[in-house]
């Protein structure tokens, strides 16, 4: 049985999670048709994974304690990193989630004597952060003209830089910089 303060601290951050989720889902969805409706789709995604990650990991049994610390670790990486990319728009709340999840990870690194489990932590820790990179680099990209009419905008990449885009009538073209 884990400690209440990690129970706490998990169940608190779980419900921030989800509560982001569902607001920014809603806030996504009331500003209408979008070219790069997939990036909040992802976004969306991503935080339901996380969310899930947490809540697996509160569950009592023996298999999820072997891979706890691991769940915790990419939950926490997670959302400290689109907390921080999010700043300005749902990022305080996933930054607060993140810390919460961080202090059950800590508490749970405590129980933890196997350098294999810690290895394992920072690992999916790791894959956390590169499935955020790598999300946003393909969603971003994957532009969703309209049928009639135009459509502009630019994105940004961590990986592969800016562009820009145009849509007329349902063409797409793209331009790097």
């Amino acid at each position: 049985m884990e400690r209440r303060s990690v129970l706490i601290a998990s169940l608190v951050a779980l419900a921030i999670v989800l509560a982001t989720d569902i607001l920014y889902v809603g806030l996504i969805e009331a500003q209408g048709p979008d070219p790069q409706a997939n990036v909040p789709r992802f976004v969306a995604s991503y935080l339901a994974v996380m969310a899930a990650l947490i809540g697996i990991a509160l569950v009592p049994r023996p298999e999820v304690a072997v891979i706890r610390f691991p769940m915790r670790a990419a939950a926490a990486a997670g959302l400290l990193s689109l907390g921080f990319i999010a700043a300005f728009s749902i990022g305080l709340p996933l930054v607060v989630a993140g810390g919460l999840t961080t202090v059950a990870l800590a508490r749970t690194s405590r129980q933890l004597s196997s350098r294999l489990g810690r290895l394992a932590g920072l690992a999916a820790a790791l894959l956390a952060v590169a499935l955020l990179i790598a999300g946003f680099e393909i969603t971003g990209r994957w532009i969703v003209c309209p049928a009639t009419g135009t459509a502009s905008g630019t994105g940004s990449g961590f990986v592969t830089g800016g562009y820009s885009y145009e849509c007329m009538n349902g063409e797409l073209r793209i331009r790097s910089g």
